[in-house]
């Protein structure tokens, strides 16, 4: 009967090494299982050479790759959808009692990413020289956040990960499904402003400078609407790159940030005071960090670490740094989660309550999932409202502009035929 070598976890942090007989490999991972350890590698010992008489035959073990892998790029970047796919089907296989090397092996040959299978083969092989999944995963901080890191951490310490990479999976596909919400609702007016910005300069710089010259023969006084509108052909005629270049540098300004810069705090400061989007913002990110500390805390994660990594799952910056303060505040005074969340004034009055009665109650956890359920549906309540009014409100803007121009253009001619008639 075959003998394999193998190499196995124990717990958490224990890696040990021996030889079990069994009739094939997928039988010896099992009879490893069976013992209450996690197969990392099971290899096959082969006899080299003939065994002397009065001896066992000698066995080799197994030989190490002459060349490894090229190294994978730890700043990569893949995707959310496939990235969410990626912890889906990991949980999916490991619920099902699929060891993680093997999942891992699965995924590998069915993704079609090739920078995804690239890194989930690097994982693979990283857990494979006995490195934990969590510590594998640091490598890559473009894919993996600390959130997503420090709670497999937590699952490895208690024996859990599979419910964990399902808890996980769920969170991040909430995520997602609310910031597709957002970009949706966003796309089509954006579209309806680059258009009918681009419109009306086409108008102006090109258009109205060759229809307006029939007026500039009219002994008659130009109405005052005719008046601007020369002016303003002339002036957008002559100076047209101004308002290229202003309209790049508007866009630059919106367009992607990079965090921690001077540029991304001061938008999202900006964010925070305009009516009705500092509401929304708030809103949003509230529910994002709600669910973030209840996912973190119902693993066993510290209060103070717990709060860290939440408030670092937060797109607005300013929010971000009033948040951190609230683990400082919590570490240096001994204040509750309540209370020192009051102290940042960024939550409402029903959030702290709900949090309060939380600790209270010793279910907090379960508050903290009421909060972001509560504040998902205002979003998505939020979501729909601009939907419906910002829509209109943008076509009738630029309709206005566009009727003002044929208004300003028909007038003089309307006041011939008057003084005609």
């Amino acid at each position: 009967m075959p003998i394999y070598s193998y190499t196995a976890k124990k717990g958490p942090t224990e890696i040990i090494e021996s030889e079990i007989e069994a009739d094939s490999q997928n039988k010896a991972v099992a009879m490893i299982e069976a013992m209450g350890f996690f197969p990392i590698k099971v290899s096959e010992l082969k006899p080299v050479q003939a065994p002397a008489p009065g001896k066992s035959p000698e066995r080799a073990r197994p030989e190490t790759p002459a060349k490894k892998e090229a190294a994978v790029s730890t700043q990569v970047k893949v995707n959310a959808r496939d990235m969410n796919a990626f912890i889906w089907q990991l949980a999916s296989l490991m619920k099902s009692s699929i060891p993680l090397l093997r999942a891992l092996s699965l995924i590998a040959q069915q993704t079609k990413s090739k920078t995804l299978k690239a890194v989930v083969s690097d994982l693979e092989r990283s857990i494979k020289q006995g490195e934990l999944l969590s510590s594998a995963m640091h490598k890559y901080p473009n894919l993996f956040n600390n959130l997503t890191v420090n709670m497999i951490k937590a699952g490895e310490k208690s024996g859990s990960l599979a419910e964990v990479l399902y808890t996980l999976a769920t969170h991040r596909e909430k995520e997602q499904e609310i910031r597709r919400k957002i970009q949706s609702a966003l796309a089509y007016p954006m579209v309806v402003v680059v258009v009918g910005i681009g419109t009306i300069f086409l108008m102006f710089t090109y258009f109205l400078p060759k229809l307006l010259k029939l007026f500039t023969g009219m002994k008659q006084e130009l109405p005052l609407p005719t008046k601007m509108l020369i002016a303003t052909s002339n002036f957008m005629s002559h100076y047209w790159y101004v308002f290229v270049i202003g309209f790049l540098f508007a866009a630059a300004m919106v367009g992607r940030n990079k965090p921690g810069s001077r540029k991304k705090f001061m938008l999202d400061m900006l964010c925070l005071r305009l009516p009705f989007i500092n509401k929304f913002v708030k809103t949003s990110e509230i529910a994002r960090f709600a669910r973030s500390l209840g996912l973190l805390l119902k693993n066993g994660i510290p209060v103070y670490e717990s709060l860290e990594l939440a408030a670092n799952t937060l797109d607005n910056q300013a929010l971000r740094e009033r948040l951190a303060e609230a683990s400082k505040v919590i570490i240096n005074q001994g204040c509750t989660i309540s209370e020192s969340f009051k102290r940042t004034g960024v939550f409402p009055e029903f959030t702290i309550n709900m949090i309060a009665v939380g600790e209270e109650g010793g279910r907090l956890e379960e508050s903290l999932s009421e909060i972001a359920t509560s504040y998902e549906k205002e979003v998505d309540q939020t979501v729909k409202l601009m939907t419906s009014m910002i829509e209109p409100l943008l076509i009738l803007i630029v309709g206005g502009f566009v009727g003002f121009i044929v208004f300003a253009m028909l007038l003089p001619i309307l006041n011939m035929g008057g003084m005609g008639g």
